[in-house]
């Protein structure tokens, strides 16, 4: 297994966005491949937000996340937020969306950001519990997450 940088191989947006479509995308009917692709792409960074990041097993892209800044009105001082953690079912079960997950925080120990947010599904609230998040709220079945790391951080995005 090998994480790396949407920047460092960005010829993987195109299968991250058809990804990205059919599991979230396509509920919103003025999302398009194209847009998805777009999304993606603007995290081909390495040291800025937003930053996309993949796993490959044997040169096979079989997952990626994104790391995002969002302004958020219902969640203020949320800012720093995991996104797009997403692994084929092929690839499910090896152990991926933990490595995924756990060099998203290595990446905001890096960022000097003040922690990490994300929203999932009750059936995925046992896996980022295993990985330091804590629900801090429930909203329309959604639980948001918390992973604080460094409260001296800044808590605007620099």
């Amino acid at each position: 297994m090998k994480i790396s940088l949407l920047a460092d191989c960005p010829n993987e947006a195109k299968d991250i966005a058809e990804w990205y479509f059919q599991e979230w995308a396509h509920k919103d009917p003025q999302a398009t491949l194209e847009s998805v692709t777009e999304k993606v792409l603007l995290g081909a960074n390495r040291t800025e937000l937003p930053v996309t990041f993949v796993m490959h097993i044997n040169n096979e892209l079989s997952g990626a996340g994104e790391l995002k800044y969002r302004e958020l009105p219902e969640y203020p001082g949320y800012y720093y937020w995991l996104d797009g953690i997403y692994v084929p079912s092929i690839h499910r079960g090896k152990g991926i969306s933990t490595e995924l997950i756990e060099f998203a925080k290595s990446k905001v120990i890096e960022l000097n950001l003040s922690g990490l947010y994300l929203r999932c599904d009750s059936h995925k609230v046992k896996l980022y519990e295993a990985r330091d998040f804590q629900t801090v709220r429930i909203e329309e079945g959604k639980f948001i997450m918390e992973y604080l790391v460094n409260t001296d951080a800044p808590q605007g995005y620099q």
